[in-house]
């Protein structure tokens, strides 16, 4: 089994799709969850989003592990036009799977997402604080500390 982190995240009816999302990965993994985080769009003009953050262990390998994640949001009501810098219904992405470093057309791990966006490194660190980052070798505790100065 491998701890896994997913970043959740919606501006489209997003307190229903959040709780859609929670109830559908509940139903498959044993997950925690950070509490809701609010942000506004980036990127783009669009409403506020509501974002957060799960864990939990798996046994599935990272590409199988997309695939259902992906499988998912397309079930919650995601369609093809919501890709890119734009409003969604939902938002599932695979950020930390273990210490696994890798990078290939479909997957990146660890997500560049946790230093880029402070609404994924924030419920990260609240979740995994302690959890060391396998690139940068520190925790995100401290990497939200750093990022807040």
């Amino acid at each position: 089994m491998t701890q896994s982190y997913i970043s959740i995240g919606s501006n489209i009816d997003a307190t229903k799709n959040i709780t859609s999302a929670k109830r559908e990965l509940s139903n498959i993994f044993t997950c925690t969850y950070s509490d809701n985080f609010y942000s506004k769009a980036e990127g783009f003009k669009g409403k506020d989003f509501i974002n957060l953050v799960a864990g939990f262990e798996t046994s599935l390998d990272p590409i199988s592990l997309t695939q259902t994640l992906k499988s998912l949001e397309k079930k919650i009501g995601r369609d093809t036009s919501q890709k890119g810098m734009r409003d969604r219904v939902i938002d599932l992405d695979l950020i930390l799977f273990g210490d696994l470093i890798m990078k290939d057309q479909s997957i990146e791990l660890p997500s560049s997402d946790i230093e880029d966006y402070l609404f994924i490194l924030e419920p990260l660190a609240q979740i995994a604080e302690k959890e060391i980052h396998p690139v940068f070798n520190i925790s995100f505790g401290e990497m939200l500390k750093e990022k807040l100065k």
